[in-house]
């Protein structure tokens, strides 16, 4: 499950990455960050442009990529002026409280998707689970996304506003596949 093995995001991608970097020697009162400390780590990933982790919190994770920084050297936390620049300065603060000890706060709503977007999520990925398993549109359609309905015959079917609907999902899904995903990290 997701919960168990949560993604690991670029920040370019999603503004909730915390980016770490080391902070300019002039700042005495900078601190290290005893990343251990700050909870379980439900991921934990080296690469060769640094570590990126997610920490787990009950308010909901934290994503950082400490760049390549010694483990003793005091830490700064780098925000990059782009559009997005608002969701990082929240995804921070949040960051910042839970490094103070204090409760972080839940992510912001954009990021923590409604029961019904979950379930049209989930959806979706049935829909492309079937698609891609050779099942047919009308069979997707009563097992997947109408399953509630009574079967329908063939000249029902064909007749039905669910044939028109379905290869509309198809087609949503498909695209949350191939790229479409990616406004899920920003939070719309």
């Amino acid at each position: 499950m997701a919960k168990d093995a949560p993604a690991l995001w670029t920040p370019e991608l999603s503004p909730t990455t915390i980016i770490l970097d080391a902070a300019p020697t002039d700042f005495v009162d900078a601190t290290v960050i005893d990343v251990a400390a700050l909870g379980e780590i439900a991921a934990d990933h080296y690469g060769h442009d640094g570590r990126h982790m997610v920490i787990a919190s009950p308010d909901g994770p934290h994503r950082l990529w400490l760049r390549e920084v010694k483990p003793e050297a005091p830490l700064a936390i780098i925000i990059p002026a782009d559009r997005n620049f608002a969701q990082r300065i929240a995804a921070a603060l949040r960051f910042e409280r839970r490094l103070r000890g204090a409760v972080s706060g839940q992510l912001p709503p954009g990021y923590r998707p409604t029961a019904f977007q979950r379930n049209r999520l989930f959806l979706l990925l049935n829909l492309l689970d079937a698609e891609q398993a050779g099942a047919s549109r009308r069979a997707m359609a009563s097992s997947l996304r109408y399953r509630n309905s009574t079967p329908m015959g063939r000249a029902e079917w064909k007749g039905s506003s669910q044939r028109r609907r379905t290869p509309r999902m198809i087609d949503e899904a498909k695209h949350m596949m191939v790229g479409g995903y990616r406004q899920l990290l920003l939070g719309s």
